[in-house]
């Protein structure tokens, strides 16, 4: 399976998880702030919480999948 994704940039890969598991995540997350919350900033607050927790595992999915990439194959731009 490695040699499938030999020279292809896991970044874009990475991402998808991250967003995939922020999502949900973040839903959860959101539920339970409405559920403990009761008011009406709550659901404002768990808007706030559920799409934060996607961007950033997004983000964060992406940083390491690119990572990957260059660790697994190497680095295609000049090292300083």
């Amino acid at each position: 399976m490695l040699e499938q994704l030999r020279g292809r940039n896991l970044a874009h890969v990475g991402c998808t998880l991250g967003l995939t598991v922020g999502l949900v995540v973040g839903l959860i997350a959101a539920v339970i702030i409405v559920q403990l919350g009761q008011t009406d900033a709550a659901a404002n607050w768990a808007t706030f919480i559920w799409l934060g927790t996607a961007f950033a595992l997004g983000a964060l999915g992406f940083v390491l999948g690119g990572r990957v990439s260059r660790r697994l194959w190497g680095s295609d731009a000049p090292s300083e």
